[in-house]
Parts: structure tokens; sequence; C-alpha cells
């Protein structure tokens, strides 16, 4: 039985109990915590995808566009965490190939007919830590319940890999995939496109919303700077510039002694640099000699400085 059934399925109140509340509402499922149909798979909390644990990311996306720029925005993600990064271009119509110049003969379609291996189809996208399997070149219907033997012949050899899905992908990949720790992920802000295209209750996966502002173009450029701005350091916190207050006791530096700060300092040339040295060579020559540590407070002898 599906999810609506279940949820048409659910009794009214009983009008005719006599301690029944008249006044009570009905109670829905989604209410009690249990699944009210796909809009319940519509969405969950906001979180950042590099702190979650799992290895398959799942993102589709209304557009084009905006699903490279979310495949390149997870794809920053994952490179700043440190993984190695498969992208698996499970969309006909994405061709991720095209954004690496790269080729579009063999790819997941091949892999899924049972006849090529993952890894001798899977290509460098010209990113450090970056690969590519694409989408291939299908003369039917793809062998969707593969999808995770795919995936699995994978997996040990990438950090992370993001499955790359139309909104409109058909429930065997769902049906696939079911017991697999995954995320789904969606643009921010097309709750409506997403709910009728109904993916999430077709899949059987809750799409969490993936902010994009920092991913304007699906280009290698935008992923290089987003990537850069994920592992820069972050600047030194800014250090008060105001002028703390001296005592009003307190003694005026004599301007004589006080170093000009558009010099540099040379430490060789401080007389006072000069006469400590001196006098820890002194110790140390002292102490060598008669085996005895220099009492505390003890003066050197007067010398002359070379000329």
């Amino acid at each position: 039985m599906d999810d609506a059934s279940k949820h048409d399925s659910v009794p009214p109140p009983d009008s005719g109990n006599p301690s029944a509340d008249p006044h009570a509402r009905p109670v829905h499922d989604d209410e009690r915590g249990g699944p009210a149909g796909p809009e319940r798979l519509g969405a969950v909390t906001a979180r950042a995808p590099e702190s979650t644990g799992a290895w398959l990311h799942v993102v589709s996306g209304a557009s084009v566009p905006a699903l490279s720029r979310a495949v390149f925005e997870l794809a920053a993600r994952f490179l700043a965490g440190g993984h190695r990064v498969l992208l698996v271009d499970g969309a006909p119509t994405l061709r991720l190939h095209e954004r690496f110049d790269r080729e579009s003969r063999w790819g997941v379609v091949e892999c899924l007919g049972g006849g090529l291996p993952v890894l001798g189809l899977v290509q460098d996208s010209g990113r450090l830590g970056l690969y590519l399997l694409a989408h291939g070149a299908p003369a039917g219907t793809p062998a969707w319940p593969r999808i995770r033997q795919v995936l699995d012949q994978a997996r040990p050899h990438f950090g992370r890999a993001v499955l790359a899905l139309d909104p409109n992908a058909p429930a065997l990949i769902g049906e696939a995939l079911a017991g697999v720790h995954l995320e789904g992920w969606w643009p921010q802000g097309g709750s409506e496109a997403r709910r009728a295209a109904g993916i999430g209750g077709r899949l059987g996966i809750q799409f969490a919303d993936l902010s994009l502002d920092s991913m304007l173009l699906p280009r290698l450029e935008a992923l290089d700077a987003r990537l850069w701005t994920l592992v820069a350091p972050a600047p030194p916190a800014e250090t008060s510039l105001t002028p703390t207050s001296a005592p009003d006791d307190a003694e005026a530096p004599d301007p004589a002694e006080t170093p000009d700060a558009s010099e540099p300092v040379h430490l060789d040339s401080d007389p006072r640099v000069r006469e400590r040295l001196r006098f820890l060579l002194w110790m140390r020559r002292v102490e060598a000699e008669g085996k005895k540590t220099v009492p505390a407070g003890a003066t050197p002898p007067e010398t002359e400085e070379p000329s």
C-alpha cells in the first residue's frame, strides 16, 4: 500500500462515540510523525553537505543550469574537505561532460548494462581530486536497478560521490537505493518546482535545500574560486587601533631613545644590546673557568670595545 493510500485510509473521528470530544480536530499523519504522502519527503532541515557522514549525495534541480550549479557547489565543498570526489551524471539532459570538456561516449549507462567496469570509464575532470562518470549513450532504457552495484564498485576509490538526476528520474532509482545511507539536495528556493516534480515521494528521498548563492555560474572558474574561498585561511581578527591612555605619573620616553618606526632596527647598533651580550659572554666564561655560578648582581669588568 502506498503512502497516499495509507493517508486516505485514516479513519475520521468517531462522531457516534459519546465520549469523543466534539470540538477536537482530526489529527493527521504529519502531526503524528508518520508519512503524509510525497509532500512529506519534500524537504528537511537545512544543513551543510560536508558536515554529514553520507558517502552518496543525490542532487536534482528544476533546470539544467540550477542542477549544474548544485553539482559544482557540492564538488567544491567536498574537495575543500580533502575528499576524492566522483560526479555521476545520471541525468540525460545535464550533459555534465561538456562542463569539463570530456567524452560522452562511455559512461554510467554502459556500466548499468554490466559490460564495462566503473573505473575503466571514470574520467579525470582536470581538477585535482575531481573525477567524472559521464552519462553515456543509451540505446534503450538504462538498467537503473543496477545503479547500486555500480556505486558499490566506485565506493572504495572515492571519498564522496555526487549522483545528479533529472527531476523526473524514474522510481526504479529510488528502489535500487533503498536502505543506502545518502543525502538528497535541491537548489534553495525551488520548493514549488520540487513539489510539482514529486521527486521526493517518487524516489523516497528527503531533499534538503542547498544554497547556491556562492556558485552563480556552473563554470570551472567559479568552481576554482569557490574552492579557494572554502580552503583559504580566515583573516586575522581586527585589533583595536585606539591608543590607550598612559597613567598621569608615567614618565614620558626620551625622544632620543625612542627608535624611529620608519627605519629598520639593527640590534648590533644598540649599545644596550651590546652591553647585555658582553655581560652574558662574561658570565659563561667565568663559569667555564671556575666551574661555579656567578652570583646575582655581579658586574663584569670594564672592557674596551673594539674600534
